[in-house]
């Protein structure tokens, strides 16, 4: 950090320490927001029950076992047929990484890599969010208390670059300590389908090194994952937002990213899938730089996250489907596939997006496309 000011506002975002984490579950345990929380998540247990729970954790690690693991657990059996993953011997045991992944839902994306973490035997690691999403002190203590750590969002010009390299700054500390965070490809939540690493998120990253920027990205450590949901996180609300910008300017609703989270949590997703990808090899990132300059290098860098994701991404019956409807070709039925479910899946379709005000064709291709998406960017990677 270049200044006392900066350091102050670097701690306002950090995850709470431990010596932090008693005072938070106070707070918390007095929150009326916290009846809300336990009546959805363990309708079970009495809230006095919680409270008293809640008063009895002393750390980031104890509040994840005694509530975030068994709540994240909770949601998969309500809302899913299930969660699986792999891929986690490529995550080392000696060092911190960063992890990067699409980002579909709000929440689930980085939360469901804790659970992958946990079952592995590794540490959990720290999760990155939007300084847009912290709508209460409530929402502040839960996050920090698990190990969440907050971007500050907006601003233009020399703000955006502060905060960029606050950032930034932050990322290189933890992985040089021997810990991990969790940050998304990109900003905002991909809404086509289509995912693609921002190459301004790469940028960021070169900011926190001292010897270069492939020097920078190599010491991150750096681990793509790929999370697939057989049905998509608030794909209709998605479908909504880009016919609306087809037409014009798209303007948030007050508490639009509450509800979204809150859709995303509840909504049926069918499969669940998570797949750990090889770590970004030193060696394949000085090839980059050797080869080309600046933003040239940038960009190789967020294309191959991309393959690696692309590579690990899960498709599902609903993705083969889209394909298909979208292609005008019937290549997948049978082999990828049933006529029963594909019935199903159009009449799913077409559920979803009867209740959006428009053109209800253009918003069935939208929606299509949604999950047609990820079987052409797997099928891109015979081009590359």
């Amino acid at each position: 950090m270049n200044t006392t000011e900066e350091n102050i506002v670097a701690t306002d975002l950090c995850p709470y320490d431990d010596a932090e984490i008693p005072a938070a579950m106070r707070r918390m345990a007095a929150d009326p927001t916290l009846g809300d929380m336990v009546a959805f998540a363990f309708p079970d247990v009495q809230l006095d029950t919680v409270r008293r729970k809640l008063e009895e954790v002393r750390s980031a690690d104890d509040f994840q076992k005694a509530f975030v693991q068994p709540m994240l657990e909770r949601i998969i059996a309500r809302s899913s047929a299930g969660f699986t993953y792999g891929g986690e011997e490529n995550i080392a045991r000696d060092e911190g990484h960063l992890f990067v992944s699409d980002h579909r839902d709000i929440v689930l994306d980085g939360a469901l890599l804790q659970l992958v973490l946990i079952y592995s035997g590794l540490p959990t690691s720290e999760i990155t969010f939007g300084s847009n999403l912290v709508s209460s002190p409530f929402v502040e203590d839960f996050g920090r208390s698990n190990k969440m750590y907050k971007i500050i969002r907006g601003g233009c010009g020399r703000d955006l670059v502060r905060n960029s390299r606050i950032l930034s700054d932050h990322i290189h500390e933890v992985v040089a300590g021997g810990r991990s965070i969790w940050i998304s490809q990109r900003d905002g939540r991909t809404k086509d389908g289509d995912d693609r690493t921002d190459q301004g998120l790469v940028k960021m990253l070169t900011m926190g090194g001292t010897d270069g920027a492939a020097e920078a990205l190599a010491g991150l450590h750096i681990v793509p994952f790929a999370v697939s949901y057989e049905y998509e996180s608030c794909d209709a609300l998605k479908a909504r937002e880009i016919y609306i910008r087809r037409r014009g300017t798209y303007t948030k609703a007050p508490g639009e990213d509450l509800r979204s989270i809150i859709t995303g949590v509840k909504q049926p997703k069918g499969r669940i899938h998570i797949q750990v990808c090889p770590q970004l090899g030193r060696d394949e990132i000085a090839a980059l730089a050797a080869g080309e300059e600046g933003n040239d290098m940038i960009r190789g860098v967020a294309s191959l996250i991309d393959r690696r994701i692309y590579e690990a991404y899960r498709l599902f019956p609903t993705n083969y489907i889209a394909y298909d409807i979208r292609s005008g070709v019937n290549a997948h039925e049978g082999s990828r596939y049933t006529p029963q479910e594909r019935e199903r899946f159009v009449a799913y379709l077409k559920d979803s997006v009867a209740g959006i005000e428009g053109d209800a064709d253009e918003l069935f291709d939208i929606m299509t496309d949604i999950y047609a998406n990820p079987v052409k960017n797997k099928l891109s990677l015979a081009a590359l």
